[in-house]
């Protein structure tokens, strides 16, 4: 890996755009932007469109909300990986000084996106991934990072590349795990095909007696919207409901954050556009009683919010209508998955599904006070395990 060129400041961790060519043929760029020459466009959208169960959160209409409404003290970046003139791979990253070391992570991981990774070509996946940690190195390594990965797929060449740089003593870096996501996926094959009377069957009959208790109730609409305006109307809605189902439990919405709010009134349109965005509204009599806010690339669609009028539905399990009639759509648009994205949510659970897991961990570079600071996490975070045990065993 040869030199790069950029360096950090107190104001901007990165320059409009830098270069440097990699031992193993691959040159990196880091721009704070996502304007993209029309070549390199084409290939991105074709790196999207070859993983859309990740690459839709790696996608530009995506990702435009993060760099629109940058979070303070972070800078945004998107690091291009190519072999020649042609783009092989992109990663989105954030990045924040600190008085000891450089925090660096996947843009959109824990904040908003249920699945980051890097994006690679077929077959540049490892390459891409040691070429990518090879730039952090560059970078950053002589004050120091931690690599922070978020909702980063179980899946990912990141691994792989993590544990090379120390067995091949390129950079010794010390992995710490956090947490295991669970993403349940439905195809949609194995909904047709189960034939057996277990829990999934019983619970699918149960969601069409549900069904059929509201058709009885009222005149019912199921709408795929493709309007800019309709769609922003139903995402108020669907913010409302959500708002009103977390508050009576005494927690909070996602949707009560004004950043994210502010990021999704930027994507919406954007996706919309782009043609990867499945917002469903299901009025009763006209009014708004359920939305479903959806992602979709190819064959592949994804559950990302969803919420109903809970006062409204009485004993109706609208909740699962909701979905029913989602996974009803996309299996009418072609669509082979139907991914419940992240949380193992019972309600998911009605259906046949598998699971995928995506993983949350540190990644501590070599230095002195990176290992201070990993030595610290390790220390808080078994304190508060131990509180949370101790609590949780004098409420016995």
């Amino acid at each position: 890996m040869s030199q790069l060129v950029a360096t950090l400041d107190s104001t901007h961790a990165f320059p409009p755009t830098t270069k440097a060519v990699s031992s193993e043929g691959l040159a990196v760029e880091a721009q704070s932007h996502l304007q993209l020459r029309p070549d390199d466009e084409a290939a991105f959208d074709a790196l999207v469109d070859a993983r859309p169960q990740v690459g839709v959160f790696v996608s530009k209409p995506w990702l435009s909300g993060f760099f629109a409404d940058r979070e303070p003290g972070w800078e945004q970046a998107l690091i291009l990986l190519r072999e020649g003139t042609t783009l092989r791979a992109v990663v989105p990253v954030a990045v924040r000084e600190t008085l000891t070391h450089v925090r660096v992570t996947l843009l959109g991981g824990g904040l908003g996106s249920d699945r980051v990774d890097l994006l690679a070509a077929r077959g540049f996946e490892a390459i891409a991934a040691d070429t990518f940690l090879g730039w952090l190195r560059e970078t950053f390594g002589a004050k120091g990072f931690v690599l922070e990965l978020r909702d980063v797929c179980g899946s990912s060449p990141l691994w792989g590349a993590i544990h090379r740089s120390g067995i091949e003593r390129i950079q010794r870096l010390a992995l710490q795990p956090r947490e295991v996501n669970t993403l349940p996926y439905l195809t949609l094959a194995d909904q047709q095909e189960s034939g057996s009377d277990g829990p999934s069957a019983k619970s699918l009959r149960s969601v069409q007696k549900h069904r059929r208790w509201l058709e009885r109730r009222c005149r019912l609409a199921v709408d795929l919207l493709q309007d800019a305006g309709d769609v922003m109307d139903a995402f108020d809605h669907l913010a409302r409901f959500l708002n009103h189902r977390w508050r009576s439990r005494g927690e909070g919405s996602v949707l009560d954050d004004p950043r994210m709010v502010r990021l999704h009134h930027h994507v919406l349109p954007q996706l919309l556009a782009a043609g990867r965005l499945r917002m469903m509204r299901v009025s009763a009599d006209g009014r708004i009683i359920s939305v479903f806010y959806g992602l979709a690339g190819g064959s592949w669609w994804g559950y990302y919010l969803a919420g109903y009028d809970r006062e409204w539905a009485g004993r109706i399990h609208l909740g699962q209508v909701n979905l029913a009639a989602a996974i009803d759509l996309a299996r009418q648009e072609g669509a082979t998955e139907f991914d419940f994205l992240k949380g193992a949510e019972r309600v998911k659970y009605t259906w046949p599904v598998r699971e995928r897991t995506t993983l949350d961990a540190d990644v501590f570079s070599p230095n002195a006070c990176v290992q201070l600071t990993r030595a610290t996490r390790a220390t808080r975070d078994a304190t508060a395990a131990l509180t949370r045990s101790a609590r949780s065993l004098f409420s016995l």
